[in-house]
């Protein structure tokens, strides 16, 4: 009842924010802003419009802000003469002259902006208060990320991003982000407008992108706008290059366990080609030159491409394919178990850009998505447990289309709607055998659809209050569920460079990602809502204060938050894999909540640039058929996680990278004491059997966790060719982190006896690691 009411204020508040104010009969200045040698769109471009002429001693008449399409619309324009500036760093500054002498109207004034060398030296930016409601939000910059410590020698984005206050990882083979509490199905992964199931490779070793092919990348940690919806916790928002106008290009990265590549070029005057591969080749690496070891073999590839098509100054189109595989298994001579473990991301989209007449930027586009991912796991070591064996194929396909458009000077509206079609191949078994992976008779399939709506209004209410207030409604029918969901954030600044922010927002999830709690290795299984499998909701509330000083190099944050969660999804503790009944009925309905605090010490120019960040953070989970109905924390729940970032620019040619994380230890559950049971009627002492006594859910806690990466990179340029070496030392103090701990008997090699005694084990995946290559660019 109470959120009924909410739904209905936030619907009249959006209405009174966008019909409250009648849209004056003036011009719109609109267009594009990309760079001229690579075509990409420059985000962010700053443009200031004055009257008549330029003078520093007054403000500008108007301002705006390219969005990750390089568009920009400045409304409400009274005719007459105006000079109109567009500054981006690295660029130089374009000024032009405008004589509007319509009454009403359109006038488009598109800018190509050429590159310039910026010296080496501090950066700063001085500019009026900011406009946008940015809380959670963190814009990552590529120049930094590129100098810190990775095994391939270009940008670690999934590392990096776990860097950041509020973002966790599980364990070292745990893949995606953990964000405020929530698993890694909660995040919304985009990948120009496309979602991914999974976007990182195993262990975080690397993102499914080859970082010359990412353009911008946007991460919102909580309570993100009307405009992204499917997801309970967060969003990562990426978008890849075009690829470059100016001449073909070649960047070739040559490494000792991985390698990557990318091919850019003009196929003609208005069409333009980018296509970026990466391949890792640990498993062979391991083989050759230490093939006695006991951590998994793995290997993966990437392939990542899109086509641009300026049809127009107004109109452009997209085509974009990804691919990715992955391949764990186990090393020879496995004494305990054996695993063989894979996935493969497919995805393909089609996007028109269109500038109407009116400014208003239209996107529609439609996109194909195919996820598969096997998980076989065998107990070699006791004949009586139970195996594992799990198969998804998750084939989905959407159609969306959304507007943007500047109501005027004080709102800008946008607006969506997507339909979407998920058809789910499932099988889940406690065995292994080979016809499970080509007889139907075994697979369950699902099809569901969905459809969603979303408005929102950008709305500065006063020059120092500015407001994102929006609703979105979804259907998925599977579940017969119709759900509103309303959003809001609040920027308040208090002065030039001290900020207040809070937020709040209601979110729900469709598609579950149900994993097992009593197996450390990936196992994932995607399950749609159904009438008896609800979607998850969650509420969030965050309060955040920012301040800048010394000029805006130094930031200072502090975010706190707070969020429910219901309908959450986990197996039972006892399965039941008789292949008559449902998978869902192995699940269990649970309840949750999430809570911290995230500090963030930031800086942002000079030669010495980098973080700290510190969080403080609770999650918690409530199911009345797991751990006795008791309260209990998930895996990922870290009390307290440190991350210390710090790239330095020594000159042109070198850098150096660091990077040291702390974070207290996962939770694990465990045996902690054994006993023997008798079964009636036994009297053989050979027929009793040692049972284990296990720890609450999750009740264990592993070591903590630290580690400290280094790197350097060395640039130059001989002929046509720029070449980079790069070195980097992974795990540099050899810190034996533990992945997994297990309790297993000794196998006597002479007699080969099974010991009476158990004995802890430890897994340690990631030991200290040296890679070193060159990347060459022509």
């Amino acid at each position: 009842m109470v959120l009924k009411r909410i739904n209905l204020l936030f619907i009249v508040l959006i209405l009174f924010s966008t019909f409250s104010f009648a849209q004056k009969k003036h011009v719109t200045i609109s267009g594009f802003v990309t760079d001229s040698v690579s075509g990409d769109p420059l985000i962010g471009t700053n443009i200031l419009l004055y009257k008549d002429s330029i003078s520093t001693k007054k403000m500008p008449f108007r301002g705006a802000s390219t969005n990750r399409y390089g568009f920009y619309a400045i409304p409400s324009v009274p005719k007459g003469k105006y000079i109109i500036i567009f500054k981006n760093i690295g660029f130089e500054t374009v000024v032009e002259v405008l004589n509007i002498k319509l009454q009403k109207g359109t006038v488009k004034l598109s800018v190509k902006m050429k590159p310039k060398e910026v010296e080496l030296k501090e950066i700063v930016i001085r500019g009026k208060k900011e406009d946008k409601v940015g809380l959670s939000t963190i814009y990552v910059s590529p120049d930094l990320l590129k100098m810190l410590p990775s095994f391939s020698g270009e940008l670690n984005l999934f590392r990096s991003l776990q860097m950041l206050p509020g973002v966790k990882t599980a364990s070292e083979m745990s893949n995606g982000l953990y964000v405020r509490g929530g698993s890694p199905d909660q995040t919304l992964v985009l990948v120009d407008g496309v979602m991914m199931y999974n976007p990182a490779h195993l262990g975080n070793i690397a993102s499914t992108f080859n970082s010359d092919a990412i353009h911008n990348i946007r991460l919102i940690k909580g309570a993100y706008p009307a405009e992204y919806g499917g997801r309970l916790s967060s969003v990562l928002d990426i978008k890849l290059r075009s690829g470059t106008k100016e001449k073909e290009k070649v960047v070739l990265g040559l490494g000792s366990i991985m390698s990557f590549g990318t091919l850019e070029g003009p196929i003609s005057q208005n069409t333009t080609y980018m296509i970026s591969s990466r391949v890792m080749y640990y498993d062979f690496f391991q083989s050759k030159f230490d093939n006695k070891s006991k951590i998994p073999r793995y290997n993966f590839i990437d392939l990542n491409s899109k086509i641009s098509y300026n049809y127009n100054d107004n109109s452009i189109l997209f085509v974009t394919g990804n691919y990715n595989s992955d391949h764990i298994y186990n090393p020879p001579g496995t004494e305990d178990f054996t695993y063989d473990i894979g996935w493969k991301n497919t995805t393909l989209s089609v996007s028109w850009l269109k500038i109407t007449k009116e400014s208003l930027l239209l996107n529609i586009g439609a996109n194909y998505i195919n996820y598969k991912v096997k998980s076989a796991l065998e107990d070699i070591s006791d004949p009586l447990a139970d195996d594992y064996f799990s198969l998804s194929d998750l084939n989905d396909f959407f159609i969306k289309a959304n507007l943007e458009y500047p109501l005027d000077e004080n709102h800008k509206i946008k607006a969506g709607i997507e339909a979407g079609l998920h058809y789910y191949t499932l099988l889940n078994r406690n065995f292994y055998d080979p016809i499970l992976e080509v007889s139907p008779d075994y697979e369950e399939n699902l099809l569901s659809t969905e459809a969603s709506i979303f408005f929102q209004d950008e709305w500065r209410i006063f020059p120092t209050l500015n407001a994102n207030l929006g609703i979105r409604a979804s259907y998925f029918k599977d579940s017969d569920s119709f759900k509103f969901e309303p959003r809001l954030s609040l920027a308040y600044a208090l002065t030039e460079n001290i900020f207040f922010k809070g937020a709040y927002a209601v979110a729900n999830q469709f598609l579950h990602l149900i994993t097992r709690n009593d197996i450390t290795l990936p196992t994932d299984l995607w399950y749609p809502s159904t009438k008896n499998i609800l979607p998850s909701n969650s509420q969030q509330y965050v309060f955040g204060f920012d301040t800048y000083f010394d000029e805006r190099i130094y930031l200072f944050s502090v975010e706190a938050y707070y969020r429910t969660m219901k309908n959450l999804y986990e197996f039972k503790e006892v399965l039941n894999y008789d292949r008559t009944i449902s998978i869902e009925e192995n699940f269990t309905q649970g309840e949750g909540e999430a809570y911290g605090v995230e500090v963030f010490f930031n800086k942002r120019a000079g030669k010495l640039t980098g973080w700290i960040g510190y969080t403080l953070s609770w999650s918690r989970r409530l199911f009345e058929h797991l751990n006795a109905g008791r309260i209990f924390y998930p895996r990922y729940d870290r009390r307290h996680d440190v991350s210390v970032v710090i790239g330095y620019k020594l000159n042109e040619q070198l850098s150096f990278g660091a990077t040291w994380t702390f974070a207290t230890g996962q939770g694990y559950t465990m045996p902690n004491s054994q006993y023997i049971f008798t079964p009636l009627g036994v009297i053989s002492e050979r027929e009793r059997k040692i049972q284990f006594n296990y720890t609450n859910r999750n009740g264990y806690k592993l070591p903590d966790y630290h580690k400290l990466d280094l790197s350097a990179n060395y640039k130059f340029i001989s002929g046509t060719y720029n070449i980079e070496f790069y070195l980097n030392l992974q795990n540099v103090y050899n810190r034996k982190n533990a992945f997994a701990r297990y309790v297993a008997y000794d196998v006597d090699e002479k007699t080969g006896q099974k010991s009476t005694t158990p004995k802890l084990k430890q897994i340690t995946l990631m030991p200290f690691i040296p890679t070193f290559g060159v990347v060459i660019k022509f």
